[in-house]
């Protein structure tokens, strides 16, 4: 029982949302060791909001890079509060200013991820300084208190970056292999799987893909943010999480291919063991990416299950036994053999995660990773002057919202109005399916945390009760914040309940105004978004889908060009793969957001979701050519098909992009196999692909009334 505790804990303290968390409750207490040897509490409660808005405010860099992040980021929390500050006597001047510094925070995130999120901070800055505006004893008082808070906890981060310098690094991993867990996980279900059962599994995968790309990505920013310098080029601890994140690319790749159409598989096989066989290896991988991804997350030595040998052995044994039975033609037993080959494939690069952990066998050098190319941010900016693009729309909405919200509180004297322009900067979102999900999240929350906030007040009616309250709840906010924004609401909301009591006295007395409050925030940030250019899915997924068939094709032209090569994973591979995963990945976050839109605004509901499954197909089967690059043989004009499915698929593209329809070339120019399996396994990929390429094509004509219908080009993303 003791060692389930200690395990327990261990999985607690190293959770990456606890982990961030910790980092705030420690500067907190260090707050509330601070009000109670000196007794100011108005002092003390500016601080823990410097601190809040602080750690919002944060991105994941290197020491130095974090370094200068802070620095960035108190010189715009300064600025912001100041204005607010100086401003706040003259409500015609002040809201002036609050609709320019919104549109100008908003826009500067347009930079990239790093400004946005400083941006972000500094407007709740400004945000909490207009709360205690008219009882500041002077023009400075809360621009240096809170300036001093996000300080004290930027002190704190950096100290624990020194000391941790790639426990986030960890995380990202960890997420990375839990994420592929999933995905072997939900893959197991195509065995065995009917037409229509097939069609849901990949329409699954292709959202269980929208996590793994983006866990693959932040795992990639954080190690671009620690390989600039020689130095860190140099750590055998980095040597080692990177070539595990190289390896997490390599079985995201097996582990997305599809080698048959899964739908058949049952009715051709007739042998529901060997079916049974593969649903059991891809269920116990699914378990070892996960106890990986837990290795990797609490720094423990992995060690692979030797169970995964045995059964792929048993799977060869019996697909063996019952070809000899059944007599499969070799256009079945070919796929098989291979399909049992890539999973082989994965147990291996699994098993070779052990040596990875260990420093002393990391092989150097150090592959490169693609970086960004560095823009004029003059450039950036100017990209975004324009109404097609979703920052330039989100900072007039944002910008026009915060105004109408201080012309709220001012025309109905709300004394404590303020918290629906906090309202509205929390929820009103780029999009309306993101604005949506945040609306019903803060009333829930809110509504909650005030349900707890009332016996928290009773009970705890003394000083010292409900600065810990205030700890505890600022805690427990960003252990939820990344994960469960209802949750976050909650904590939040009983939070700020302790602090206006600590302040004023009147905890009691804001329950009421605090929940109107939310509801016109809610309100107002609705209408926003759906009223003033909303940004609904169906304009954008003609080119997502455009961009995606684009990608597969610059994908696949890159596989068939290191046919039967040396295996090497180089940095133009891995950029056209990563492109491709990554353009499935928009094309499914847009139809998941379709999902929760108007009724009227879902047009074309089916064809998307046709185009969207059948996309996520066609990487599945290009993903499966690239992991037998090495091994397969190429047939007599492979050159001549690889450029007929390339034009096919850029064909598609143009065409839900609006361009005019092409002559049609005529049927892929697909040999007779020969007489390898190498070359049968090559031909029948292709066979698939371009069959699947065709339908494609047919269905972009089938939706060009979608391109035409709208008018628009596409917005700029944000």
């Amino acid at each position: 029982m003791p060692v389930e505790y200690s395990g327990l804990l261990r999985r607690l303290l190293t959770d990456s949302h606890v982990y961030f968390a910790l980092k705030v409750l420690i500067a907190m207490v260090g707050l509330l060791a601070t009000a109670l040897a000196t007794g100011d509490i108005q002092l003390t409660v500016l601080l823990s909001l410097g601190v809040v808005a602080g750690a919002i405010a944060e991105t994941d860099d290197s020491l130095w890079g974090r370094v200068k992040n802070l620095a960035m980021t108190l010189v715009c929390f300064l600025f912001a509060s100041l204005c607010v500050q100086y401003l706040f006597p003259t409500p015609w001047l002040f809201a002036l200013g609050l609709a320019s510094s919104t549109f100008l925070f908003v826009m500067v995130g347009a930079l990239g991820q790093r400004y946005a999120t400083i941006s972000f901070g500094s407007l709740l800055v400004a945000i909490y300084t207009m709360l205690g505006a008219a009882k500041a004893p002077d023009l400075f008082y809360q621009p240096l208190a809170l300036g001093a808070g996000a300080l004290w906890y930027g002190l704190v981060s950096l100290l624990w970056l020194w000391l941790l310098p790639y426990k986030t690094l960890h995380e990202q991993l960890a997420q990375s292999y839990f994420a592929l867990s999933r995905y072997l996980e939900e893959k197991s279900r195509f065995f065995p799987a009917d037409e229509h059962g097939a069609q849901a599994i990949r329409h699954n995968l292709a959202q269980l893909n929208i996590n793994l790309v983006g866990s693959l990505n932040l795992a990639k920013t954080a190690l671009n943010a620690r390989l600039h310098s020689q130095r860190a080029q140099a750590a055998p601890e980095l040597a080692g999480l990177l070539r595990l994140y190289l390896l997490a690319l390599e079985i995201q790749e097996r582990a997305t291919s599809s080698h048959y159409p899964y739908s058949r598989l049952e009715a051709d096989l007739k042998q529901g063991r060997v079916i049974a066989g593969f649903q059991e290896v891809l269920q116990q991988l699914a378990q070892a990416c996960r106890q990986l991804g837990y290795a990797i997350l609490v720094h423990e030595p992995y060690h692979h299950p030797k169970r995964i040998r045995w059964a792929l052995e048993a799977l060869e044994d019996q697909l063996e036994f019952t070809h000899l039975k059944q007599h499969y033609p070799q256009s079945l037993l070919t796929p098989m053999k291979f399909l049992r080959r890539n999973l082989a494939s994965i147990n291996g690069l699994l098993a070779s995660a052990e040596e990875l952990q260990n420093p002393a066998t990391v092989p150097m050098p150090l592959p490169p990773l693609a970086r960004p190319a560095p823009r004029p941010l003059l450039a950036l900016l100017r990209q975004h002057l324009s109404l097609d693009s979703m920052v330039f729309r989100h900072a007039l909405r944002l910008s026009l919202g915060l105004v109408v919200g201080y012309g709220i509180l001012q025309t109905f004297e709300l004394d404590k109005g303020y918290w629906i322009l906090l309202t509205v900067l929390f929820v009103c979102q780029p999009s309306y399916s993101a604005t949506r999900r945040r609306l019903m999240q803060r009333m829930l929350g809110t509504f909650i945390g005030l349900l707890i906030g009332v016996p928290v007040l009773w009970l705890l009616p003394s000083l010292h009760g409900q600065l810990v309250v205030m700890g505890l709840a600022a805690f427990l906010f960003f252990t939820q914040v990344r994960s469960n924004y209802s949750a976050a609401v909650c904590f939040i909301t009983l939070y700020v309940l302790m602090a206006f009591n600590l302040l004023d006295g009147i905890g009691f007395a804001i329950l009421g105004p605090r929940l109107l409050d939310t509801l016109l925030g809610c309100l107002l940030s609705y209408a926003l978004v759906a009223w003033l250019w909303p940004d609904w899915q169906y304009k954008r997924l003609p080119q997502l889908i455009a961009n995606s068939l684009s990608a597969n094709a610059r994908y696949l032209s890159a596989v068939l060009a290191s046919l039967h090569l040396r295996r090497d994973e180089s940095l133009a591979y891995r950029i056209a793969r990563k492109e491709a995963h990554l353009a499935d990945s928009e094309l499914a976050m847009a139809w998941q957001s379709m999902l929760v839109e108007p009724s009227k605004r879902r047009r074309f509901l089916d064809l998307c979701f046709t185009l969207t499954w059948r996309n996520h197909a066609l990487l599945s089967y290009i993903s499966a050519l690239g992991a037998h690059r090495d091994q397969l043989e190429p047939i007599t004009g492979l050159a001549q098909i690889s450029r007929h499915l390339s034009h096919t698929l850029t064909q598609a593209a143009g065409q839900l992009a609006g361009e005019a329809p092409q002559e049609e070339q005529g049927p892929c120019p697909l040999p007779a196999p020969d007489s390898t399996e190498e070359q049968l396994m090559l031909s029948q990929q292709l066979t698939l692909i371009s069959q699947l390429a065709d339908e494609l094509l047919a269905l972009a004509n089938q939706s060009r009334l979608l391109t035409a219908t709208q008018g628009a080009t596409m917005p700029t993303p944000s």
